[in-house]
């Protein structure tokens, strides 16, 4: 059957973004005369220039309808493997400011260090366009190819460094992204053979209509599916290779992998429960409950043993994607795309914090932060305000209002049992995020915390508190994103 185009706007973000990294790439392979320097000026300027666009065209096109790659359908409207709305440009919205946050951070960290410059700008533009692909992808296979164009260039950004960690933490990113893959794929195929169809909306419709032997069919399919998502975004029991991979690559691209990697995960997921394989009082959700539940409980209680602060961040990014996973159980776009926006901008400044340390004292200890409030009061200041708003206390209101929107989404499912959890995981990320900032305050055992903070990280750490306060005062735009 012919596809039919119907606007090519809607994937204009993606496709500059792919122009882009092939720009970038040439630039820096063809312009060998120019120093290092230069040629890391003008690669950073091209790549943001290029995410900038994608967020002035989410502005101007919010709350717009645009279809691609569309067909008639034997029966309802027509079927379309890609769609551009509010939902999709919320998404994006968080994904670019991501990817944009994260080239702010390479400003500062990359040219010290022996990343590739070109190859890096490259594969971080490849991988975003994957993501942005992957939030408004309306079928099966183009999520599935989306997702593995954000894969196979970030396990490629963890190996970029070439030391023995990065090659280990690349190893196991690429084992466990081959894994999920199959998984997902049997799952897919499963799907197709069930339904007779890829495109989300019309599985979701012949779901409802199945009789009870395919419908198990179909449960177990759909479980498959997820349990892919599940790997990518390391939730609990598919975790175990993301710590070592977050702190085996540059810190840029663990950040990479924390804020734009991780939410392009959730962007998937989302998308593929709330609108083709797990329609309201699907079995699937539950599934999704008791993954948010285990997730959320072992990532808060394993950072509470963490005495360094990337591995810390790495275990409580885990904990974070199980209140991710609780409104997204009960299909609340609205809330994860909340929680979402204020997580990625959150959790750049923290890791924006950990690289100003982490240049000067490589040990990457919590104890390394000790009279960092004396002798350093403003970063000390922005990274308590980071891990305030990660823990959900006020001033941090940020984080309080996406926690209250993630219970309430809960709450209002009838899923008591999962705000209990919830609740209890709200007291034991306390008591991890309470920990760091103690140490902020004790006195140095030996020399004094002094750093020295260039231009780049004060102006990223700056932006990034000054958007959380924003989005403490005005939480309004959180849940304005996705409608």
């Amino acid at each position: 059957m012919t596809l039919t185009w119907t606007d090519w706007q809607a994937i204009a973000v993606p496709l500059v973004l792919a122009i882009g990294a092939v720009a970038v790439l040439l630039v820096d392979s063809f312009w060998k005369s120019a120093s290092a320097e230069l040629r890391h000026t003008v690669v950073t300027l091209l790549t943001s220039a290029v995410i900038l666009f994608g967020l002035v065209f989410v502005w101007a096109q919010r709350g717009g309808f645009k279809p691609a790659f569309c067909q008639p359908a034997v029966e309802g409207p027509a079927e379309c493997s890609f769609v551009f709305e509010p939902l999709t440009a919320g998404l994006w919205a968080v994904l670019l400011v991501g990817g944009l946050g994260v080239v702010g951070l390479s400003t500062y960290r990359l040219l010290a260090s022996d990343v590739p410059i070109g190859e890096y700008h490259f594969l971080l533009l490849s991988a975003l366009t994957g993501a942005t692909v992957l939030a408004g992808a309306r079928d099966l296979a183009t999520l599935v190819i989306a997702l593995e164009v954000v894969s196979l260039p970030s396990f490629a950004m963890v190996g970029l460094r070439r030391d023995r960690r990065g090659s280990e933490g690349a190893m196991k990113a690429f084992l466990v992204s081959v894994l999920s893959t199959a998984v997902m794929l049997f799952g897919v195929s499963y799907l197709y053979g069930v339904t007779g169809s890829l495109y989300l909306t019309t599985i979701a419709n012949r779901l409802t209509g199945l009789d009870p032997d395919l419908g198990r069919v179909a449960f177990a399919a759909g479980l498959f599916v997820i349990v892919g998502f599940a790997f990518k975004i390391a939730a609990v029991p598919f975790h175990a290779w993301l710590p070592d991979t977050y702190v085996g690559a540059p810190i840029e691209v663990t950040t990479f992998l924390a804020v734009v990697s991780k939410s392009a995960g959730v962007a998937g997921l989302l998308v593929l429960v709330t609108a083709g394989i797990a329609p309201d009082g699907s079995h699937l959700r539950t599934v999704i409950a008791i993954l948010a539940a285990l997730t959320m409980t072992v990532g808060n209680l394993a950072a509470l043993r963490q005495v360094e602060a990337v591995r810390l961040l790495a275990w409580s990014s885990i904990g974070q994607v199980g209140f991710l996973l609780a409104p997204l159980a009960v299909g609340d776009a609205q809330a994860v795309v909340g929680y979402l926006a204020a997580y990625v901008v959150v959790t750049l400044g923290a890791f924006g914090a950990v690289a100003v340390v982490q240049r000067h004292r490589p040990g990457g200890l919590l104890t390394d932060y000790r009279g960092m409030v004396r002798s350093e009061p403003g970063l000390a200041a922005a990274l308590i305000f980071f891990l305030v708003v990660l823990a959900g206390l006020p001033p941090g209101l940020a984080g309080l209002f996406t926690k209250f929107a993630a219970f309430q989404a809960v709450i209002d499912a009838h899923l008591g049992w999962l705000a209990i959890v919830m609740a209890i995981n709200v007291m034991i990320g306390l008591a991890v995020y309470l920990r760091w900032i103690a140490e902020l305050f004790r006195l140095p055992a030996d020399d004094p915390f002094s750093v020295d903070i260039e231009t780049p990280a004060v102006a990223m750490i700056s932006l990034c508190a000054a958007l959380t306060a924003v989005l403490s005062v005005l939480p309004s735009i959180l849940f304005a994103l996705s409608t």
